[in-house]
């Protein structure tokens, strides 16, 4: 039988030079106007096939997103999310995964500062 090789485990097997490539590829994503639409393919190629596309989107989105930080000193800190999901799902009976839940709080904060942003343009 031939052994499966796992490249989805970037958490424990990524080093600094590989977040380095990830974080200075995306800057440089950015400032070409995001295009490609899925950067995470080019940067798996570029890492030499370590990692799984999704497995660097999900380490950029979650860990070195340059956002991230900034999210965090606003909100007083991490969001637990794996803690709140029960939480929700006791309150309301209805399970969300873990994405659902960041997308939702994403969209209703975006909601809230254009509210406040209209509100402060009117005044």
């Amino acid at each position: 039988m031939k052994k499966i090789e796992r490249r989805n485990n970037i958490n424990k097997t990524i080093n600094s030079d590989d977040k380095k490539i990830i974080i200075n590829y995306m800057k440089e994503w950015n400032k070409r106007g995001k295009n490609p639409k899925n950067p995470f393919v080019q940067l798996s190629k570029q890492l030499k096939n370590r990692y799984e596309p999704k497995a660097i989107c999900n380490y950029w989105w979650n860990m070195l997103d340059p956002h991230l930080e900034n999210h965090q000193k606003s909100n007083g800190g991490n969001i637990q999310w794996k803690f709140l999901q029960p939480e929700i799902e006791k309150e309301f009976g209805k399970f969300r995964s873990l994405n659902g839940l960041k997308n939702i709080w994403n969209v209703k904060k975006r909601q809230l500062e254009r509210t406040i942003k209209d509100e402060e343009s009117r005044n």
